[in-house]
């Protein structure tokens, strides 16, 4: 076993990433333990990059709370970063009566859980708003605060700012094994082992493996596939917000949108699969995408599609997010984090790290270092992003596009 550990996070998503910023800069020795040979790699590498607002979340669930600390906190954190954000809102338009008629209630439910600047639009409003929206839209509903980021720089830059305050991070480290001794955890992982006074599970579509590992049996993954599709940049005057579908009790719908580089986007499906690797592109699905596209922004037609993604989200049998610490045997599982998880990364961190000073009731062994710098970030034609002079695997296609202006080396 190598050098002892306050905390070792295993996995290297979103989630992880934002764990091990929190507890680095609040003073705890941290590892991070990441299966891939690169950070951010799998779940996190197939989102959205928006920043939901959580109007539509599980009033008092988990969920909700995790997404509106970190709305109290992210805005200002990715200035510091230099992470580009942009706060386009959201609009969702109803396109038939039985999704207007749902409007009333969708904003008194809003209205009730605090999101007081959600309202109504008439058809001439929205068509005012987004005049090469479809015409057959019956009306809207206005969400200002909704936003788009970097959904790869963003995580990768918490990871770097930890390890400027001292966090290692190993890829290449499956963990096999985690045995508790009585007083500190022995993880053995492909690279190594590693003790650690606190373990925090964060391994995404593992997470319930990295769980039964502990003997712990709390849930169980199942896999969500979403596939988007990717237009050139020509087509970002054709939207000003992002256009959303009335929910259902699946999930968002497939949303037409704008990424942070202004590459509109459409996306995403949700499709349960059986694996938990990254699916391959659906020919069939790109044709769904392609005909919601046309249906939403017609003109979106005459522009060209320059690439798809898929990612798989780590769903499990509840639906809401698992955020719980066995205090016991000092583990914190953070399990179920499905297609929220960049817009309330900050949250879970701050939660979990509640969890280790309270529940678990670990000092950290350092001083707290609050301060976040403006981190050195230069792009290549290549796919590689150099941090303060640090190489990075650009491993998110939105990134990865809006950067490189090419998909073809994905």
């Amino acid at each position: 076993m190598e050098t002892d550990y306050d905390v070792v996070i295993i996995g290297g998503g979103v989630c992880g990433c934002s764990v091990v910023f929190e507890l680095s800069r609040r003073g705890y020795r941290c590892l991070l333990l990441e299966k891939n040979d690169t950070i951010v790699a799998e779940a996190s590498a197939g989102n959205s990059g928006m920043l939901h607002t959580g109007f539509d979340a599980l009033e008092k669930s988990i969920e909700l709370d995790c997404i509106r600390r970190c709305q109290s906190k992210i805005f200002e954190l990715t200035e510091k970063l230099g992470v580009p954000v942009r706060k386009i809102g959201a609009t969702m338009v109803a396109w038939n009566e039985q999704q207007l008629a749902r409007f009333p209630d969708i904003v008194s439910k809003c209205s009730a859980a605090g999101f007081d600047d959600v309202r109504q639009l008439s058809v001439s409003q929205l068509q005012q708003r987004e005049p090469y929206l479809s015409n057959k839209g019956l009306g809207a509903l206005w969400i200002p605060s909704e936003a788009v980021t970097d959904p790869w720089l963003l995580p990768v830059l918490l990871a770097h700012d930890a390890r400027k305050k001292g966090a290692q991070i190993i890829t290449k480290a499956r963990v096999e094994s985690c045995q508790w001794n009585g007083s500190v955890w022995e993880i053995l992982s492909t690279h190594g082992g590693y003790r650690a006074k606190c373990v925090v599970n964060c391994a995404g579509l593992y997470g319930d493996i990295i769980d039964r590992l502990a003997g712990k049996s709390q849930f169980s993954i199942r896999p969500r596939k979403g596939q988007y599709t990717i237009y050139s940049q020509s087509a970002r005057p054709l939207i000003n917000s992002s256009i959303v579908p009335v929910p259902t009790s699946i999930g968002k719908g497939v949303i037409v949108f704008k990424s942070v580089y202004d590459n509109v986007v459409v996306g995403p499906t949700a499709e349960n699969v059986d694996s938990r690797q990254r699916a391959t592109i659906d020919g069939d699905i790109c044709r769904r995408l392609h005909s919601v596209a046309r249906d939403t922004v017609p003109l979106l037609n005459k522009h060209n599609v320059v690439g798809h993604y898929t990612g798989v989200r780590p769903a499990t049998q509840f639906k809401d997010y698992i955020i719980n610490a066995d205090h016991e045997r000092n583990w914190i599982t953070v399990g179920g984090i499905r297609s929220t998880g960049l817009s309330a990364c900050l949250g879970i961190s701050e939660i979990v790290r509640e969890l280790v000073e309270t529940r678990i009731g670990l000092e950290p062994s350092r001083g707290a270092c609050l301060t976040v710098s403006t981190p050195s970030v230069t792009f290549t034609k290549y796919g590689s992003a150099f941090i303060d002079g640090q190489e990075y695997c650009v491993k998110h296609p939105l990134t990865f596009v809006g950067k490189t202006n090419s998909f073809s080396k994905m």
